[in-house]
């Protein structure tokens, strides 16, 4: 249970978000009609958060309340919905980007308007004006009919009517988040509900899932909310292709059935994403610099990596074999899994970039193991890395946790050791690489030795970088007559 305020004053608003201490007051000037403040600003103000967007409602036009806020803020307004009137407000400061949505009240009263959300949760509502002029005392001064400040003082996530599902099916998925997120329990009703309505999920177009799931994968501790997606019955509507994979038996390098170990390998992952000391002191700092770059849609490709490890051994279902003494096989899994990835995106309409991310990543997730023996010299090293691009890092977090989740009677201590040593070894070359900068570039080879433009000069820059990086050259003379012995030779 969470102890919430009991009061809600603008002066109090203001000390712990300035930015709304002075819009609210701004908003109730305008004096264009009510204006109402709904949803999850208020649900995480209540748990002591402060979120960037705020969602309002109003009787008077969205979109000329919200031309007045970017005026006001020089901010951006656009309309992110022209079917349903919505229009957004993005404010930039130097601290923080802020996200305002405003749009109409849908029915007849704000009270109407909020039957129609997902969760009571979310359902709470203060109108601006009033807010504006005194202190509410709460939860009495709230627009609450469906007792959500109870359900989030008690810690349930309850639907907010038996049709929430049937109106927005990328609700069930929206559930998993909110439990986990805010450490909720199901109302008895709405979890079944969940389980009765999960092939409904099926009708939701792509794009709306992706935006649900990945908000999900933002945070760590996915392995559970995964889970609860087979105990839902949601798995094999969302995830299809990874149904097969529970209780499926493996050989004796483990100690769970794949689907286990998948939800293993995601504890393991996010144990390395939360700081990779452990296994990578060196490089800490700068993989997690790395893993918060953006893939889509501002996002991190921490999240990516996560689905990655969803599916890392998604085709084992399709490859498990026993050999003549009964041990199992799974020859060729990863590119089976790159297949299910495929059909992944496809479904989620990932972009191009993601996709390509995700696969390479799942088809790869086996090389570095592959290729690493005991006396691993660095030329191999250094295939490796051409190999794996800028998957590497994914790659290397993603393999560790895959390793550290294999815990058979097979599995040694030994082993383990050997390999995070090789993974060391590769991020050093990696980062050498990326630090150091190329002696030459195609101009160069263009003007210095009258070279013609063309695919001839990618690869004579190949060669001189191998070179380099071996340590046989140091200048850049050394480079261009590295280079144009490579011309004559091939002449």
């Amino acid at each position: 249970m969470s102890v919430l305020p009991n009061s809600l004053a603008l002066e109090e608003i203001n000390r712990a978000d300035p930015f709304l201490g002075s819009l609210l007051p701004y908003l109730a000037s305008l004096e264009l009609g009510e204006i109402y403040m709904v949803g999850g600003y208020l649900r995480d103000y209540f748990l002591g958060e402060v979120p960037e967007d705020v969602d309002f409602i109003t009787s008077a036009d969205p979109e000329a309340v919200a031309m007045e806020v970017a005026s006001k803020w020089e901010g951006k307004g656009f309309s992110l919905n022209e079917q349903e009137r919505t229009h957004r407000v993005v404010i930039d400061s130097e601290e923080r980007r802020r996200t305002l949505d405003f749009s109409p009240i849908k029915g007849v009263s704000v009270e109407e308007d909020l039957s129609y959300r997902d969760f009571t949760i979310n359902a709470m509502a203060v109108e601006v004006d009033r807010l504006a002029g005194e202190n509410l005392r709460l939860p009495r001064d709230l627009i609450d009919k469906h007792y959500g400040w109870r359900d989030l003082s008690r810690g349930i996530l309850r639907e907010c009517s038996n049709e929430s599902f049937l109106m927005d099916p990328v609700r069930l998925v929206r559930a998993l988040r909110f439990r986990h997120l805010l450490g909720l329990e199901y109302e008895e009703r709405t979890l079944n509900h969940m389980k009765k309505y999960a092939p409904l999920i099926t009708k939701v177009p792509g794009e709306r899932i992706t935006v649900e799931l990945m908000e999900t994968l933002i945070f760590p501790e996915t392995s559970r909310i995964f889970a609860e997606l087979e105990e839902t019955g949601l798995l094999q509507y969302v995830f299809p292709d990874l149904t097969d994979t529970v209780g499926l038996e493996q050989n004796a390098y483990h100690h769970l059935d794949v689907w286990s170990h998948t939800l293993l390998t995601l504890e393991e992952l996010d144990r390395l994403l939360a700081g990779a000391g452990g296994e990578f002191p060196l490089y800490a700092e700068r993989i997690a610099e790395w893993m918060q770059q953006n893939l889509q849609d501002l996002q991190p490709r921490s999240s990516f990596l996560r689905l990655a490890a969803l599916y890392h051994d998604a085709g084992k279902s399709k490859t498990i074999t026993r050999d003549v003494s009964g041990r199992i096989h799974f020859y060729s899994h990863q590119r089976h899994s790159q297949d299910a990835v495929e059909a992944l995106t496809k479904r989620l309409r990932l972009s191009r970039r993601a996709s390509d991310y995700l696969l390479n990543t799942v088809g790869k997730h086996m090389d570095i193991g592959l290729a690493a023996g005991e006396r691993i010299s660095e030329r191999q090293i250094r295939k490796i890395i051409a190999k794996l691009g800028d998957e590497l890092v994914d790659v290397v977090l993603l393999s560790t946790a895959d390793r550290c989740a294999t815990r058979g009677p097979l599995s040694t201590p030994e082993e383990m050791e050997g390999y995070v040593a090789v993974c060391n070894r590769l991020l050093e070359a990696y980062w050498h690489e990326k630090d150091l900068p190329p002696l030459i570039g195609g101009r160069d080879l263009m003007e210095e030795l009258d070279l013609p433009e063309g695919p001839a000069i990618g690869e004579i820059l190949k060669e001189v970088r191998v070179a380099q990086l071996e340590g046989a050259l140091k200048s850049k003379d050394d480079a261009l007559r590295f280079a144009e012995d490579i011309v004559r030779f091939g002449d």
